[in-house]
């Protein structure tokens, strides 16, 4: 009677993990630019404020609309530090702030996480044998930035019963690395908020 009894159990058990294997998900493309609502956490949303703000009030100061009027200034990225209480991918303001300054036309841009590659790659053309010494780089050629940009994120989260607000400043300054004079500095406030229903989340 076991054996009778144990064998359905095993067959309805299989029957289950494969209609489960046959399951379909459905993956659609979103548009990048709309607002994520799904969380009050730090979102791409954020990111995109943040870096618009930042260029757009940095590309009209007028002292820096004198300025790339006559030249295109050599900027390079000093670090963004993350004061928050989450695992945010600083990384990416970075890349969307320097890229949108980049196609502005306004700046050039030194990128200093590349350093250790074009040294290497400096190393290789001048002392690896292999490489035609009259098309190799010349050393010691490659220009100076002239301004850092440097900045912070942090946040205020506060809580109740019934609710969850956070509150996000990001400060950016463009800094003379001749003068250490701070040319620049813009911030980008931000505040959610997010009720519990009678039901939790």
């Amino acid at each position: 009677m076991m054996k009778k009894t144990v064998k359905p159990v095993i067959v309805l058990s299989v029957l289950a993990l494969a209609l489960a294997g046959c399951a379909s998900q459905q993956v659609s493309y979103q548009d990048p630019n709309a607002v994520s609502t799904t969380s009050i956490d730090f979102s791409s949303t954020d990111l995109q404020s943040i870096s618009a703000k930042m260029v757009d009030s940095l590309l009209t100061f007028p002292p820096i609309v004198q300025l790339t009027a006559k030249q295109r200034p050599v900027i390079t990225y000093g670090g963004i530090s993350n004061q928050t209480d989450e695992h945010i991918d600083i990384s990416g303001i970075k890349n969307t702030i320097s890229t949108k300054l980049i196609e502005s036309g306004k700046f050039r841009y030194v990128d200093m996480a590349s350093v250790a590659s074009l040294r290497k790659q400096l190393k290789f053309q001048h002392e690896s044998g292999m490489v035609d010494q009259k098309t190799a780089v010349a050393m010691g050629r490659q220009i100076g930035a002239q301004f850092i940009l440097t900045g912070s994120l942090s946040s205020i989260r506060q809580s109740n019963s019934s609710e969850t607000s956070l509150y996000y400043l990001f400060t950016l300054r463009l800094i003379n690395i001749q003068t250490g004079i701070v040319e620049w500095q813009g911030q980008k406030q931000i505040r959610k908020l997010q009720k519990r229903s009678t039901f939790g989340w």
